[in-house]
């Protein structure tokens, strides 16, 4: 990488803090483009010349994201992962960035981030295997990863968006003792089926 290449993914970077310490006492919407070259300290010019506008700044920290936990889960070195291991994984990996998360749930734009993380998920699916991965048609992995990773977004935006969240083994816990109950598919099917277990649910 030559100083012109280092020089522009340093800039990249200035103006992708700049937007988030904006962010802090502004919406999205009121901020300019003006607003955050000058934050970065670039030009209008530098700006447009790395960035199509301000909302290519989330795509961009939204694909670091993505290249950063996939080399999270490279580092596992091709061993299936239990259930806890990708808990514990995901949730880590999340709550180093909590104080950017944090402000994007707060300026109603944590939407934006996980609908472009989310686009990744048949990728990340197919290629990094768990045990309760299916072998199916395209339709069927896409159902199958829009009802895990939609769960996973909702969780990270109910956990991050409180001041002082717990921390991430906490959440782990929770999670990993209520799979737990609910045992394998074969187990959770035999035991919703028992009279007693439907009482509760009936009129």
């Amino acid at each position: 990488m030559d100083g012109h290449q280092k020089l522009a993914l340093q800039s990249k970077q200035w103006l992708l803090e700049a937007l988030f310490e904006l962010l802090k006492n502004q919406t999205f919407q009121t901020i300019s483009v003006t607003a955050i070259a000058d934050k970065a300290g670039v030009s209008r010019r530098t700006f447009y010349r790395l960035y199509k506008d301000k909302y290519d700044l989330l795509d961009y920290y939204s694909d670091q994201c993505v290249q950063r936990y996939v080399s999270q889960l490279n580092a596992q070195n091709g061993r299936q992962m239990s259930f806890e291991d990708i808990v514990n994984l995901f949730l880590n990996f999340w709550w180093q960035d909590r104080q950017v998360v944090k402000i994007l749930i707060d300026r109603g734009m944590f939407h934006v981030i996980s609908t472009r993380l989310s686009s990744h998920s048949g990728k990340l699916y197919t290629k990094y295997s768990a045990p309760w991965h299916i072998e199916g048609t395209p339709q069927e992995i896409n159902f199958v990863t829009a009802f895990s990773f939609g769960g996973l977004w909702q969780l990270l935006e109910t956990w991050l968006a409180s001041d002082e969240p717990v921390m991430p083994e906490q959440v782990a816990k929770t999670l990993i003792a209520s799979m737990q109950r609910l045992g394998d598919v074969g187990n959770f099917t035999a035991y919703m089926t028992q009279d007693e277990t439907k009482k509760p649910f009936q009129k």
